[in-house]
């Protein structure tokens, strides 16, 4: 009887052997050939357990179009920083720039403006400033920079806003002096922020040289950035600038 029970025993060991064989032989072939012989089904089955790692390790079983949206709100982020960045780095310059602007307005007692419109959205080198009669302008006051740079003058004078029109304005004049010297010249505007002057030939100037107003109280109004003789004629051209870009003003000293 032991015996019968030991060798039914044997029997179904290697029935539960044979068994785990056949098992892991049937993966196998699924595993190395199934895929080569069937992909399409192969595929398809493995398909939704690959997108279940895949959204697991890239973002927790987030969809694609979720990890788009999150993606597109974080890049609104970095530019909205950016932006308060770059607008407290206005303000910190517009600050300085009237610092210095009211620390030099002392020697030009005036009243400082606003720039509301400057070129090029205005022509021939014009600016609009916010203040005008209510502040006792008139078309006798003259417009400064950096406190004494002298730009300009008031052309038109309305109740809250005036028309100032700039020395480089196209065919606008003013008498300067150029040089160590102090030699005297009309200077032509020519727009942009940019004059021209008319000297005999061999006239002690040179390309750096300051150009100043007739008003000792006046700073510097420019410096000569080019000289162009004139070989058939008995004069050269002094180019000269502002020492201010008049596309980026934007406060002004009004002296009445």
């Amino acid at each position: 009887m032991m015996k019968s029970f030991e060798a039914h025993s044997r029997h179904n060991g290697r029935l539960i052997g044979l068994t785990i064989s056949l098992a892991t032989m049937t993966i196998a072939a699924v595993i190395f050939f199934v895929p080569r012989f069937f992909p399409g089904i192969f595929l398809a089955f493995a398909k939704p357990f690959w997108q279940a790692e895949f959204r697991i390790e890239s973002g927790g079983l987030k969809s694609v179009g979720q990890l788009l949206s999150e993606n597109e709100s974080l890049k609104r982020q970095v530019e909205e920083s950016n932006l308060r960045l770059d607008s407290v780095k206005s303000i910190e310059d517009e600050n300085l720039a009237l610092q210095a602007l009211m620390g030099r307005a002392s020697t030009t007692p005036g009243i400082l403006a606003a720039v509301l419109e400057r070129p090029p959205y205005v022509p021939y080198d014009e600016l609009i400033i916010d203040i005008g009669l209510d502040q006792g302008l008139s078309t006798t006051s003259k417009v400064y920079v950096a406190g004494d740079i002298l730009i300009g003058r008031v052309a038109e004078v309305y109740q809250a806003i005036s028309k100032v029109i700039l020395y480089s304005s196209p065919g606008q004049k003013l008498e300067v002096q150029i040089g160590s010297d102090h030699v005297p010249a009309t200077a032509i505007g020519r727009g942009g922020g940019q004059y021209v002057a008319e000297l005999p030939r061999g006239t002690a100037i040179a390309e750096g040289d300051y150009v100043n107003t007739l008003s000792l109280k006046d700073r510097s109004f420019g410096t000569v950035s080019r000289i162009l003789p004139d070989p058939a004629g008995q004069f050269e051209q002094v180019l000269f600038a502002l020492p201010v870009n008049i596309y980026q003003l934007r406060w002004v000293m009004v002296a009445r």
